[in-house]
């Protein structure tokens, strides 16, 4: 994924949590939906699939699979078909939903990057000081493996020393403030 679309996926989450006041984790990524307007709804799916997006009479819906049982892995689905409808994904890319890769297509990491960067954005993660997986998952409520490619991607910035250089990242740290003095590791 060329850095252009990362940082357009990544400043549209940042946008999200910045225009919609949230300051504490885990994101209530269901509520966020139906206050963007969008339907979220359980559905039995014949694949594979955890999810999927599509616009009915111009309200974009999110339909997840009724049958799987783990609800952070759900989130982490939500978060990444939110992510296809804000980027504009919706009707015009066939979507695939499944756990991230670093193969997926640069549509499938955009609506990735978009998704963590939502529920677990960096600069949170930072501010209280995570060091594991587990720490991200007992934060943000997401997947033991999407908690786990999210950690990886903290270890290279921890390596950087690379937080709060944009400023809609530090309005973005300035709102989970509260948030972060009372919960660090």
């Amino acid at each position: 994924m060329n850095y252009k679309n990362y940082q357009k996926s990544r400043d549209a989450a940042w946008q999200i949590l910045i225009d919609f006041k949230i300051s504490s984790l885990p994101v209530k990524i269901t509520a966020l939906c139906r206050e963007l307007g969008i339907e979220v709804k359980l559905a039995k799916l014949d694949s594979d699939s955890d999810g999927f997006s599509f616009i009915k009479n111009g309200v974009p819906v999110i339909i997840l699979n009724a049958d799987c049982t783990n609800n952070s892995r759900l989130r982490f689905t939500c978060a990444h078909e939110l992510g296809h409808i804000i980027l504009g994904h919706v009707g015009v890319y066939e979507l695939v939903s499944r756990e991230p890769s670093s193969t997926d297509n640069p549509i499938e990491q955009a609506a990735n990057v978009f998704a963590s960067r939502l529920l677990a954005p960096a600069c949170v993660l930072w501010g209280c000081q995570v060091k594991s997986a587990e720490d991200i998952i007992k934060l943000c409520d997401i997947s033991y493996a999407a908690a786990e490619f999210r950690m990886q991607r903290m270890n290279i910035l921890y390596a950087r020393n690379k937080f709060l250089t944009s400023p809609l990242e530090r309005k973005v740290y300035e709102n989970f403030k509260p948030f972060i003095e009372q919960y660090s590791f």
